[in-house]
């Protein structure tokens, strides 16, 4: 299989009906998935393996070219066995059942479709985030005040790149991502991720922890974007622009939560590294 970004020709401007289903979109899940994290526990667990499933499906039809494929059917069960454990505080058994899912959906695909590595691949790229997602607010240190920060930073670095690069435009990174993003769509991100993370530390911590906090939401914020990017890269390679039309006006879950997914590695990554150093002092 050689996927091609030869059908794609440069982005066209959002209209303002597509702007209008984005913004609705945005005030009818927003809610429901602040009451979700704000409430923790089954609700949240729920919440972030019913988008793995959508997700995980969006991503078998871009690699296969096809629906309900048996790489899907591995890959949707090692999930739900990952988020069972998960949810249970068995983290070990959920990325167990996580890297066995890759290898089961790597193993169908190579068979029935002959893209092998790609479907496998969705174990790494979208059931270990979520996995983290769960750990983040159920487990974590401060879970549930990072979680809101996590999910502000990356709501606001995606409206700060679609704003900025919607309204200043100017040069693009690079045609073979995405035709339509540009630099200042990156900055955008970045300074949203900081003005959330600034206040998100002074409200929580006090003002002086602004400034440390704004570094934190820029960091997360940076790696909102690249996420943005690497998943344009991916549909590029396969040669589409929308993975789906799952949600109006922002196209499927995986074109949603892209940003997602880094920023939450991000964040994961850097935790374990502070209580790590916190262990080794102490």
């Amino acid at each position: 299989m050689s996927p091609s970004v030869d059908k794609l020709d440069a982005a066209k401007p959002a209209s303002a009906g597509a702007l209008t289903r984005r913004i609705l979109s945005a005030v009818i899940l927003m809610p429901i998935v602040v009451a979700a994290v704000y409430q923790g526990g089954a609700a949240f667990a729920a919440m972030i393996s019913f988008a793995a499933v959508i997700m995980l499906f969006e991503w078998s039809r871009m690699v296969e070219r096809r629906t309900f494929t048996n790489a899907f059917y591995a890959l949707v069960f090692a999930s739900a066995a990952a988020m069972y454990f998960a949810a249970a505080g068995n983290y070990d058994a959920a990325l167990f059942s996580a890297a066995i899912g890759g290898l089961a959906g790597s193993w169908f695909a190579k068979r029935n479709s002959g893209v092998g590595v790609w479907s496998g691949f969705a174990a790494f790229y979208i059931i270990i985030p979520c996995i983290a997602l769960v750990w983040l607010r159920l487990d974590a240190p401060s879970g549930g005040s990072l979680s809101f920060l996590l999910y502000g930073v990356v709501w606001a670095a995606d409206s700060g790149a679609f704003l900025f690069g919607k309204f200043i435009g100017g040069p693009k990174i690079s045609y073979a991502l995405s035709p339509s993003k540009t630099w200042a769509g990156i900055g955008g991100g970045v300074l949203g991720g900081c003005l959330i993370g600034a206040v998100f530390g002074a409200w929580t911590v006090g003002p002086a922890a602004a400034l440390l906090y704004a570094v934190i939401g820029g960091g997360l914020g940076a790696a909102s974007v690249l996420g943005d990017l690497f998943e344009s890269g991916i549909k590029r390679y396969f040669g589409l622009k929308d993975i789906s039309g799952f949600i109006p006006g922002h196209g499927g879950a995986l074109d949603r939560l892209d940003g997602m997914i880094f920023a939450t590695s991000a964040m994961t990554a850097g935790l374990l590294l502070y209580m790590l150093a916190e262990r080794i002092q102490g």
